[in-house]
């Protein structure tokens, strides 16, 4: 029976090792962190869209089916750093603080994952100057009770929990002035999940959001959606954050209303940016290693979107996940078991 390279411990990866693994097939795990789980882990999610559901309901068993099987040897704090053979023979070497081995496998599936588009780029919103400027995922590390602020929404400036919230969505994407013109797929629901969160925890506060379009495709989101406006009465605006400065130590925004078309200014007690999604250090870092094709935006190229979307362009190395572009969780972990499916039809032929 061959043996199959995971690179990457975020869902995606973690629900490929575990079906490969269900599969009768011996697996190495590949993560680069000294945990497994990925963003969500690291960003310390509390609920996912659409249902509010607790993500460590989703992340949990998953990690645990990986680190209770046997037939999965998990290499964390570790990066792969050559890769030589083809399909369906590669020897990889894999690195981590203890020394360096090399291992043979029948084929390689690379699940990489995203990172977070960096909002300090976009520096007419005052990111990294203002302290009361955060991003969505400092929100949920904050909305978690075993995050740095147990559970409370707090302003990083005085720690008081903020009446007025605006959040700007699209920060990072659908953005070509920073390279990214593609939509990240996920800041929509996501800013209304938190929405709807704080109005839930805050039931006085004024939540406001500012958005170019409200691309509610996936399953219930846009019930969501509609959920946010009539029941928690979260004041969505069609339009786009211009500029965020400070005025007697509170944030002032100008923005564009699109509909109306005319200009919006006034003053919150913290802005939230729905930063978009990147390709990752480590998805381009198995591309350089592997020698597998890249998009014009870093993440990885299918051989073919439609008829061959989970593999690559070198025979036997498969993509899996967000590293292919941007994609929600529920996704994320469908990609693992297609390309858990499609690796063990391939060896098994």
């Amino acid at each position: 029976m061959k043996t199959v390279l995971v690179i990457g411990g975020g869902v995606t990866g973690l629900k490929a090792a575990s079906e490969l693994a269900g599969m009768g097939y011996n697996v190495s795990l590949v993560e680069k962190e000294d945990y497994l789980g990925g963003q969500v882990v690291k960003h310390k999610y509390y609920k996912l869209a659409p249902d509010l559901r607790p993500a460590g309901d989703v992340i949990d068993p998953v990690i645990k089916a990986v680190e209770s099987n046997s037939n999965i040897k998990v290499h964390k704090h570790s990066r792969v750093v050559s890769v030589s053979g083809s399909a369906p023979e590669f020897k990889a070497k894999i690195k981590n603080s203890k020394g360096e081995s090399e291992e043979t496998f029948g084929a390689i599936v690379v699940a990489t994952g995203f990172e977070h588009f960096d909002p300090i780029v976009k520096q007419e919103y005052g990111y990294g100057r203002f302290k009361d400027v955060v991003t969505n995922s400092e929100v949920e590390e904050m909305l978690n009770p075993n995050g740095p602020t147990k559970g409370e929404l707090k302003r990083p400036s005085d720690g008081k929990v903020p009446k007025k919230i605006a959040i700007f969505q699209c920060v990072g994407s659908r953005d070509k002035q920073v390279g990214n013109p593609y939509c990240c797929r996920v800041g929509c629901v996501v800013s209304t999940k938190q929405a709807i969160e704080i109005k839930e925890k805050y039931p006085d506060s004024e939540v406001y959001v500012y958005y170019m379009d409200m691309r509610m495709f996936g399953r219930g989101w846009e019930e969501l959606y509609g959920k946010a406006m009539e029941d928690y009465e979260v004041i969505f605006t069609r339009g786009r954050g211009a500029e965020v400065t400070l005025k007697n130590q509170q944030l002032s925004l100008r923005a564009e209303e699109t509909i109306m078309d005319r200009p919006i200014q006034h003053s919150v007690d913290m802005i939230i940016l729905a930063a978009g999604i990147a390709a990752g250090d480590g998805t381009i870092e198995a591309a350089k290693v592997l020698g597998i094709k890249q998009n014009d935006y870093g993440f990885l190229a299918p051989k073919d979107d439609f008829l061959s979307p989970n593999e690559s362009s070198k025979a036997g190395i498969y993509i899996a996940g967000a590293d292919k572009g941007p994609l929600d969780i529920e996704n994320c972990i469908v990609e693992g078991a297609a390309v858990a499916a499609k690796v063990a039809s391939n060896l098994k032929n």
